[in-house]
């Protein structure tokens, strides 16, 4: 089962997903301003071909070395 499904993503919400990219420093700190998950930004960055690689994710301790 899947989380709560969210309503689709609007013109206004990709510009201001663009400005957050430029602006903001973390991912999370995107997905709170804009209501959505870390990964629903960052898919839909992919999707519009942001540049997010500029914002570096947080390691996990799980995650294999070298990323």
């Amino acid at each position: 089962m899947t989380g709560t499904p969210r309503p689709p993503w609007t013109a206004e919400q990709d510009k201001e997903l663009q400005a957050l990219i430029f602006s903001a420093s973390r991912v999370e700190t995107i997905a709170e301003a804009l209501n959505r998950t870390p990964s629903a930004v960052r898919r839909r960055a992919s999707m519009l071909r942001l540049p997010l690689r500029k914002i570096t994710r947080r390691r996990s301790r799980f995650d294999p070395p070298g990323l």
